[in-house]
């Protein structure tokens, strides 16, 4: 999780959460767990949370906000078909947060690159790889 003030990151606010409850791929399973990790702690409560996904992922995330009675603007960033582009998704019912978000589209770029960069690092970290070579590879090369 990254969080940036007034555009800019807040490194010592970025949190990791190792996914414990869910098993194989399952991106709602996985959002669900962070978010109600997330919101146990008494930290700060964002101004929007920004989800690097499309329609279902913002749907899933503002149904686990509801289901915790909390209200927070949620944005998607989805690449589109040829993920090649950056579409701004966000809700029917909330048009004057698409219009202003569509204002501060490149932050919220820098946004979503920048929490794509932590999360490949802790996973990186995880793994035991250095710049995405495991560290089997790396001990054959070396031998």
């Amino acid at each position: 999780m990254v969080v940036f003030e007034n555009g800019a990151p807040e490194k010592s606010q970025y949190r990791k959460f190792k996914i414990k409850s869910v098993k194989g791929s399952n991106d709602v399973g996985a959002i669900r767990e962070v978010l109600q990790r997330r919101f146990k702690h008494s930290w700060k409560k964002p101004d929007l949370i920004l989800i690097d996904g499309g329609i279902p992922q913002v749907h899933a995330v503002e149904r686990i906000l509801r289901e915790m009675d909390l209200h927070v603007p949620v944005m998607g960033i989805a690449k589109g078909a040829e993920r090649k582009r950056n579409d701004l998704i966000c809700s029917k019912g909330n048009q004057e947060l698409c219009k202003l978000c569509e204002k501060y589209k490149e932050i919220l770029i820098a946004v979503r690159d920048e929490a794509h960069r932590f999360a490949i690092r802790y996973h990186r970290d995880v793994r035991g790889c250095i710049s995405g070579t495991p560290k089997k590879k790396r001990k054959r090369r070396a031998s």
